[in-house]
């Protein structure tokens, strides 16, 4: 990597700059640690970033931004100033709000400067695959091109038609938005591997077809890369309100909309520098952007924000975020190449890649300050965040960014004498692939996601009273949920969920209380908040143990929603394996959850297994929870 010429008697390089993530970023965790000295410069200019060309040839991302044809179609999307979250985490945060711009998705931005190329080069039509989202943007894309605005010569060249492969598991409403945008549909297989091969076939077999690549592709990645540019140009006019209402603060002592100091621009930037929270010597101050959070999925969002930010902004950085089930970004960076892996995440659906591209690659191993992995509850709890600041629906994609500064902000000391713990952006991704119905499935885990509330697995002696006596140990958290069956010759189990009151003690720290004070009264049990299977299955199982099976295995499917697809795990039992348990649960997405016992005998548990590996879809073996041996035996 070349780096950009210094400018400027007293500016030096970091020791870090042009090293890869996997050795950049843990030197720099090192080097805070171990709170060693930073290098004085100067503050961050425009231009000053590192240049991306690692040969002369290599992309200029911020001219082909610049120059690119996005705003053909969509207009810049707002910074939305977000109250409720700048509040609870004693920052300025905004959301980039992606999710307002056709197709509900930032996708389209790529997706049309994608199409706008092909076409200028003869094409007249597409082949994609997708689980629906970059489906549906390719689809709207390939319909605006015949309304963008274009001169004649290019009004005589239109005709773009897209065909969109989709895995079986697609829900319906995702297929039927895309048709009513124009595409032709396929269906095609399990998962995304048996699509992008089918749709690479039609590709051959139609000799005018392109195959697109959504996000490894320089003309998606410039695309996108406009994102970057809007949050350049429009971070310093977003602040401009807020400095007026520093300025009422200066004179009354209290901001006109009773919004909490430190959720401004911060007054006390230098008990601030005093205490840490910024670098000394760096020229930072509270009114520049801190860090930028990006959902990463398949790259081409983070790599196109990044080339433009590190260019521009280079004391910005840029954070990526994705699932801790399927965080190949992550691996991929920390690994210094690219891991293909299996089938990935059904929650988080909407980023759902299995291997990052070479360009997408190379950008983030340069520019990526960091990567930060977030539970399915707490992508739940960022859903609701952005729903109560902006009244605006996202899916699980499009949300996780702000579950990922809330984490990356959780690993941070508070910031002292109640300044500004710094601005932040969120890129809002995504709105194009939520469900109504998975809405249930978010709203029942968003509480848990916040810890406010807890699961409890109990044991209590099944008498006259024992309720009454649980009821007034818990006081004064309030009772969200109780499952109880009457166990006439043993102690009964119960799940109980619990909200606890806001105080200053952690979640933590108020479950040990709760279990200290149940266990005087004989009530012995587990927080199971963060056991998957407990809140999914284990839950609406109370009662009804047989005691202990030899030979029982207990499994956890993730299958996929569609006719038939439990139909290939149940023919294959044979008739030495008795089916125990089994249960199931619709959460409104595209997959179906079930949890089913099977016994057998000794010599059959290697053809189980062998059994369950053919079936090509996400299990998980439970037979050694807690949950399982303690509560369901």
């Amino acid at each position: 990597m070349k780096l950009a010429r210094l400018r400027g008697p007293h500016r030096r390089i970091s020791s870090g700059a042009g090293l890869p993530y996997r050795i950049r970023v843990p030197l720099a965790k090192l080097q805070e640690r171990k709170n060693l000295p930073r290098e004085e410069t100067r503050a961050p200019a425009l231009g000053d970033g590192e240049q991306l060309e690692s040969m002369d040839s290599a992309p200029d991302y911020v001219r082909l931004a610049l120059t690119s044809r996005v705003y053909d179609l969509v207009t810049a999307s707002p910074l939305q100033y977000a109250p409720g979250l700048s509040h609870r985490l004693g920052a300025c945060v905004h959301f980039k709000r992606e999710d307002l711009l056709p197709s509900f998705s930032y996708k389209i931005r790529g997706a049309f400067n994608l199409l706008d190329s092909v076409r200028r080069e003869g094409a007249t039509s597409v082949v994609t695959y997708s689980v629906g989202g970059q489906g549906h943007s390719l689809a709207v894309a390939a319909s605006a091109l015949g309304t963008a605005r274009l001169d004649a010569a290019e009004r005589a060249m239109l005709g773009m038609q897209a065909t969109i492969v989709l895995p079986e598991r697609t829900p319906r409403q995702r297929r039927s938005q895309i048709e009513r945008a124009g595409a032709n549909v396929v269906i095609h297989g399990s998962g995304l591997e048996d699509a992008k091969r089918e749709a690479q076939r039609l590709a051959r077999e139609d000799g005018g077809a392109v195959f697109c690549h959504l996000h490894d592709d320089v003309r998606v990645i410039s695309g996108n890369a406009t994102c970057g540019l809007e949050i350049v140009r429009q971070h310093s006019a977003a602040l401009d309100p807020l400095m007026q209402q520093k300025r009422a603060l200066s004179r009354t002592g209290r901001f006109s909309n009773g919004i909490a100091p430190h959720a401004m621009r911060g007054a006390a930037e230098a008990v601030a520098r005093a205490n840490g929270h910024l670098p000394p010597g760096t020229g930072q101050s509270l009114d520049a952007l801190f860090a930028i959070f990006v959902c990463t999925g398949g790259g081409s969002l983070i790599a196109g924000v990044a080339a433009i930010v590190k260019q521009l902004m280079p004391g910005t950085k840029v954070i990526g975020v994705e699932p801790e089930e399927n965080n190949l970004m992550q691996r991929s960076l920390l690994a210094g190449h690219r891991p293909k892996l299996s089938e990935p995440s059904h929650f988080v659906d909407g980023a759902a890649v299995q291997q990052l591209g070479s360009e997408v690659f190379r950008l983030c191993d340069s520019l990526v300050d960091d990567v930060v992995t977030v539970s399915t509850d707490e992508i739940c709890a960022a859903v609701r965040d952005c729903f109560e600041d902006t009244r605006a629906m996202l899916e699980p994609a499009g949300a996780i960014s702000v579950a990922g500064l809330k984490r990356w902000l959780a690993t941070r000391p508070a910031a002292a004498g109640g300044a500004s713990r710094g601005n932040y952006v969120v890129i809002s991704s995504d709105a194009s692939c939520i469900e109504f119905d998975i809405l249930r499935f978010i709203s029942e885990r968003a509480s848990y996601g916040e810890q406010t509330e807890r699961l409890y697995a109990l044991k209590m002696p099944d008498r006259s009273g024992m309720f009454y006596e649980v009821y007034k140990a818990v006081q004064p958290r309030w009772v969200t949920e109780f499952i109880f069956r009457h166990e006439p010759s043993k102690d009964a189990v119960v799940y109980m969920s619990l909200e606890r009151p806001t105080t200053q003690e952690s979640a933590e720290e108020d479950s040990r209380a709760l279990l200290d004070d149940l266990r005087k009264i004989e009530v012995h049990g587990s927080d199971v908040t963060a056991n998957e299977m407990a809140k999914t299955h284990a839950r609406y199982l109370a009662g009804a143990r047989p005691g202990e099976l030899t030979g029982e295995r207990l499994i956890r499917f993730e299958f996929p929603e569609h006719s038939g697809s439990l139909a290939a795990f149940l023919s294959a039992l044979t008739p030495d394996m008795f089916l125990t348990l089994l249960h199931y649960r619709n959460h409104g997405g595209q997959v179906g959850k079930v949890l089913a016992g099977v016994k057998m005998p000794a010599n059959k548990h290697g053809d189980f297994d062998a059994m369950l590996d053919g079936l090509g879809v996400t299990y998980f073996d439970e037979t050694e929870n807690e949950v399982f041996k303690e509560y369901m035996a």
